[in-house]
């Protein structure tokens, strides 16, 4: 019995070790299978000649950059043409355009300048043809304008800023204050940068104090190209955030109708800015007219700003259903009783929600999801009128009806 299994032991120790030395065979190919593996997507063929040039070079000069379309050689491994040039003294860029295509844009000058631009004709085994110049005279960078259109002027809490992109380039502007009245200019504490690609650009700052200080404002574009700096002395208006302890319901004939008796108007100055249900004024999505809700701020004010927090839905989304997309801020201080919009009441802005990543409905991104729950901000126009009695109506919503949905309405003034 004993001696059985000796024998049995010693054959499954011989088995073991066959096993191994397989094993161990085996991993040996795989990885020398694997290392062939990376001369897969290498050329089969080394070819040390250089190709062909491009010829028949045609020069289309654009704001801050050219296009330049050519004939390709014939090379069969041909894989790609580059373009090898100085945006500025000093400062070399190269652009490649794939075999498929037979343009390339060349891009970042800082200037309108004279540029030689080299193009090489590349083959798959990256042999470099000789170099074909030609010159190059961009028309002036977007940077530029838009900083000869740059406009900025102070309102309540900061400044705003206003500029052309004609160009719709990738674009910031850049602000800096002399905080210590030193001569020293930098970016104040929530003093962002405004990057934008929109035809108009438009933003506020806020934050400044109501003191007269000196700013200045540069323009930037993705290649770090600068542009001059625009100089001002500007002195913010006083402003506040309003107090929402005075504020109260002023229902009148006409008013939407809650969908619940607990998602009434006093859910927008609940301080509950991102709730979900049923933190919200919520109305009956029934509605077949532009729907408006009334209240009372307690005493008139003049008003400079105000933030809207839409409804956070299911699924984490922001741009449906009832939040609003176009609506109206009107102000009174003797509303007529019968409810009617009339000229008792004055229409102080005209509203419409538009999404940075204009995707479908449905579809939001990030850019829109941090929109939405900062706030929508608007300004009012700069006047010195106050009112008592505001009134929010929707004119249309993300279905494209009525109904509206509004977590939190902030106001800021004096």
């Amino acid at each position: 019995m004993y001696s059985n299994y000796m024998f049995n032991n010693k054959n499954i120790k011989m088995e073991t070790m066959k096993l191994r030395a397989a094993f161990a065979i085996w991993l040996l190919a795989v990885i020398a299978t694997g290392c062939k593996q990376e001369t897969l997507n290498k050329p089969t063929i080394t070819n040390n000649n250089a190709p062909g040039v491009v010829a028949n070079v045609q020069v289309q000069n654009l704001n801050g950059q050219a296009t330049l379309t050519y004939t390709l050689p014939g090379d069969a491994d041909l894989f790609y043409v580059k373009a090898v040039y100085e945006t500025s003294p000093g400062k070399t860029r190269e652009v490649i355009a794939s075999r498929y295509t037979n343009n390339v844009t060349v891009d970042g000058f800082a200037d309108t300048l004279a540029h030689v631009v080299k193009l090489y004709a590349v083959n798959s085994s990256e042999k470099v043809s000789a170099p074909v110049s030609v010159t190059v005279n961009p028309l002036t960078p977007p940077y530029i304008l838009t900083f000869r259109s740059l406009k900025v002027t102070a309102t309540f809490g900061g400044f705003n800023v206003a500029a052309d992109n004609l160009t719709k380039d990738n674009l910031a502007i850049i602000p800096l204050v002399d905080t210590a009245n030193n001569g020293q200019l930098v970016q104040s504490k929530g003093m962002d940068n405004i990057y934008s690609n929109s035809i108009l650009i438009k933003a506020a700052v806020r934050g400044q104090p109501a003191i007269e200080r000196k700013y200045a404002f540069f323009v930037r574009d993705r290649f770090l190209n600068t542009s001059d700096t625009l100089f001002l002395k500007l002195t913010p208006f006083y402003e506040e955030q309003f107090s929402k302890a005075d504020w109260s319901p002023y229902v009148l004939p006409g008013d939407a109708t809650n969908l619940y008796s607990y998602t009434d108007i006093t859910k927008i100055w609940d301080g509950n800015f991102t709730g979900g249900w049923p933190n919200c004024l919520f109305t009956v999505e029934s509605a077949g007219s532009p729907q408006m809700v009334t209240f009372d701020l307690g005493k008139q004010r003049v008003l400079s700003r105000f933030i809207l927090n839409p409804f956070l839905e299911v699924g984490n989304v922001y741009y449906v259903r009832g939040n609003l997309r176009d609506f109206e801020i009107w102000g009174s201080n003797t509303p007529n009783i019968n409810g009617n919009l009339d000229a008792s009441w004055t229409k102080l802005v005209t509203c419409n929600v538009v999404k940075p990543s204009g995707l479908p409905s449905g579809q939001e991104n990030t850019a829109d999801f941090t929109y939405a729950q900062n706030g929508w901000g608007y300004d009012f126009p700069a006047n010195s009128t106050s009112y008592r009695y505001i009134r929010i109506r929707s004119l249309r919503n993300w279905t494209g009806s009525y109904f509206m949905s509004i977590s939190e309405f902030t106001l800021f003034g004096k």
